[in-house]
């Protein structure tokens, strides 16, 4: 993961900040994205999914118990972070973005080993669909999920 001694102390006070604020309703907290992978670029975005228990329906309203949050960090860090909030029912249901913690994640905390679960059932449903990693000309990687796919098929993950 790129990182350094700051973005290590940022991401351990923001866990911190979010044990304090949730405590034991605090299921997960992931880095993912370009960070995690290390691809990023000095302007790349903070990749967060943090799952927690008994958050509000409304994005809006999670957005507002966290973000003062990672502002007690620091600014630069509210300002790269972008944390995806969820619930653990929520998390529980594989998203087509969770393909992208296959190339590379970094799980800060992970209770009872729950977001690592979800995702060792999505490594073994595409190995059941004989999903496929592959990469264009360009050098960027993507899934061929369903190789066998027909056409009207729902593929499901």
């Amino acid at each position: 993961m790129v990182v350094n001694d700051r973005h290590d102390r940022d991401l351990a006070r923001f866990r911190e900040a979010l044990e304090r604020q949730f405590g034991q309703d605090l299921v997960t907290l992931a880095v993912f994205g370009s960070r995690a992978q290390g691809t990023s670029k000095p302007e790349s975005d903070l990749d967060l999914l943090v799952v927690i228990r008994g958050l509000p329906h409304s994005r809006m309203k999670r957005r507002r118990l966290i973000l003062p949050l990672a502002a007690s960090v620091s600014a630069e860090f509210a300002d790269t972070a972008i944390p995806v909030l969820l619930t653990p029912q929520e998390a529980a249901v594989v998203k087509p973005f969770y393909l992208g913690f296959l190339d590379g994640h970094r799980l800060l905390l992970d209770r009872d080993g729950f977001f690592e679960g979800v995702l060792e059932r999505l490594r073994r449903r595409l190995e059941e669909l004989g999903a496929k990693r592959l990469t264009d000309k360009d050098g960027y990687s993507y899934w061929d999920l369903k190789p066998d796919y027909r056409l009207g098929e729902d593929v499901v993950l």
